[in-house]
């Protein structure tokens, strides 16, 4: 015996009904779970496998190991060198397996290495921008050369990872780097904004603070990541909730608000130089900067460059990120404007398809990454 069509509607409806209650009940309740215990642990950031090729002290050069294992190209390719920002630990380019821009180049056949400066103490008070310029970088450099067998190397870097870039060929006119890389890194510090003026006043009182404070904790710097970031520091939050039915929108939420609340300290000395040398001087701009007698100017940057700022990004403001255009030498030079803060336009939900892939694409034309 049939049963009535309209028996079988209310079957349906009720089997939804059930489904809908669970997808935005028991989900959501979960995913949220989940956040709780699982958002301020990070056993999946920074995950892709990798070879340390170089390491002293605390400095340490990472080689990202390729998906497979095949015959080596009669020439190598040019890899490309990760150098994070200050503050910042090296899992910002990789967060987690499924958004992951070391795992984005990697998958494009880009041979990757990643730097990683180590957690400053006590006793790296003394540490300077210069170590970083003079030092540390060229060694990654030196180290990367030997390493991938390559004649050239790109750099890329985030926030103050990329002026580290930029200062790079800046001040040592290295032509074994094939091209320039930025992600939100400011150049004009007079277009800072708020920072601009902070750093004016506080550079007045700034030795006896810092001397006083020694290195700039963490944790201070995590406080201002969130003033800054406003009324998302609260709105964030809500949309969690809006969103806690996504899985993937929490495990990300997830990623990133355990990535800012892990900030590491910044040495005193060199947080001073780039209070008084950069933010308050902005010799960078003016082409004045100068690391231990050797002058670093941006118009001796001749390579190709390609610059990224985030539209909505109050820290390293579009008008002082653009500026790199205007002041390096380079005639193969581009920058795009896309969405997101300081936070998202490396990190966000969007940044693969209006930054990593670009950067790829961008490779790829320029015959540095091999494919898979």
């Amino acid at each position: 015996m049939r049963r009535p069509r309209s028996l079988n509607r209310l079957k349906r409806r009720a089997v939804y009904g059930v489904r809908r209650t669970l997808d935005r009940g028991f989900v959501p309740a979960l995913n949220g779970a989940v956040f709780l215990l699982e958002g301020r642990s990070r056993p999946a950031m920074g995950s892709t496998p990798k070879v340390t090729v170089m390491q002293d002290d605390k400095l340490r050069l990472q080689r990202v190991r390729p998906m497979h294992s095949g015959p080596k190209p009669a020439k190598a390719s040019p890899p490309v060198i990760l150098i994070p920002p200050l503050m910042v630990r090296p899992y910002v380019y990789d967060l987690r397996p499924e958004h992951s821009m070391v795992r984005t180049l990697r998958d494009a056949g880009v041979d990757t290495f990643v730097v990683d400066f180590g957690v400053p103490d006590k006793t790296d008070e003394h540490i300077r921008l210069d170590d970083y310029v003079l030092n540390y970088v060229p060694r990654c450099v030196d180290a990367a050369l030997e390493a991938s067998g390559a004649d050239q190397v790109y750099l890329l870097g985030y926030c103050m990872g990329g002026l580290f870039a930029v200062l790079h060929v800046a001040t040592h006119r290295d032509d074994r780097i094939a091209g320039l890389i930025t992600i939100g890194a400011p150049i004009d510090f007079d277009e800072m904004g708020i920072l601009s003026v902070a750093g004016r006043l506080g550079v007045v009182i700034l030795d006896q603070l810092m001397d006083q404070l020694g290195n700039v904790p963490g944790e201070l710097s995590s406080l201002g990541f969130k003033l800054m970031g406003g009324h998302r520091s609260v709105t964030k939050y809500v949309d969690l909730l809006l969103n806690l039915y996504d899985e993937s929108y929490v495990r990300g939420f997830g990623s990133v608000n355990t990535w800012v609340n892990d900030l590491i300290p910044y040495p005193k000395e060199a947080f001073k130089q780039m209070v008084r040398d950069f933010v308050s001087g902005n010799k960078l701009a003016s082409g004045e900067l100068q690391f231990d007698g050797h002058s670093s100017d941006l118009h001796a940057v001749r390579c190709p460059l390609l610059a990224f700022a985030g539209e909505s990004d109050n820290i390293a403001t579009p008008r002082s990120t653009k500026r790199i255009i205007d002041l390096v030498g380079s005639a193969d030079r581009s920058f795009h404007s896309v969405p997101g803060g300081h936070i998202g336009v490396i990190a966000g939900g969007r940044s693969p398809d209006t930054v990593w892939k670009p950067i790829v694409a961008w490779l790829e034309a320029r015959g540095a990454a091999q494919g898979v």
